[in-house]
């Protein structure tokens, strides 16, 4: 498996699964992943994922998105290491809101 999948292939994945098979985390920080995020990911901050790699399911494929899928890569690297795999989606939000369009989760 490659260690980044599209957002195309992010929602499509998304739609076609449900939640026993997939969990989403976003490694933002909270302040940011509270102003705008997707629906249906955590958020756990690429600086606390050692931390609370215990609320995290090995057995379920994970995938990571970020701003851009730098600081993805990034949590993917921290995972691995704790013996998890997952992948990064490739270009994070900037990506999905320039390509997938959707309307991504927004508080006031």
């Amino acid at each position: 498996m490659d260690i980044e999948i599209t957002v195309i292939e992010a929602r499509d994945l998304m739609r076609s699964s449900d939640n026993n098979t997939l969990q989403l985390i976003d490694v933002r920080s909270k302040k940011v992943f509270e102003n705008e995020s997707l629906p249906g990911f955590i958020n756990i901050p690429l600086n606390e994922i050692s931390r609370k790699i215990d609320r995290l399911d090995g057995k379920k494929r994970t995938l990571l998105i970020c701003k851009d899928g730098s600081q993805s890569l990034l949590g993917l690297k921290l995972l691995e290491s704790c013996g998890f795999t997952g992948q990064v989606i490739r270009g994070g939000l900037d990506d999905w809101k320039r390509i997938i369009q959707s309307p991504l989760k927004e508080t006031e």
